[in-house]
């Protein structure tokens, strides 16, 4: 019964901070994410399959729907990023999410 709940109780707290705290941070210039693909990156850590994925790209469309767009690149590589994001995540959609938000990310044009 309890190993039951956890999961749902897992994607309720993503949920959440995700709502609560992304928006909030990002507009106080924290340490949120700036813009869609950053959302990305912070909710797809540790997502263990692909509805709680998508549940994370309707969230970050939602809080930045114009923000596909990044105007610096961020330090660091493509590959640095994917290997910290995506080193706890099986969801096959999350991990995909990740690769591309790490390239648009951390590519130079």
């Amino acid at each position: 019964m309890m190993t039951e709940r956890l999961p749902v109780l897992s994607r309720i707290r993503l949920t959440l901070s995700l709502l609560l705290l992304g928006p909030a941070s990002a507009g106080a210039g924290l340490t949120g994410p700036a813009n869609y693909w950053e959302c990305i990156l912070h909710g797809m850590e540790d997502v263990k399959n692909d509805p709680v994925a998508r549940e994370v790209m309707k969230i970050c469309l939602s809080d930045f729907p114009d923000g596909f767009s990044v105007e610096e690149p961020l330090e660091g590589t493509p590959t640095e990023c994917i290997l910290k994001h995506g080193e706890d995540v099986s969801s096959a959609l999350a991990a995909q999410q990740i690769h591309i938000a790490c390239n648009v990310l951390y590519s130079r044009p």
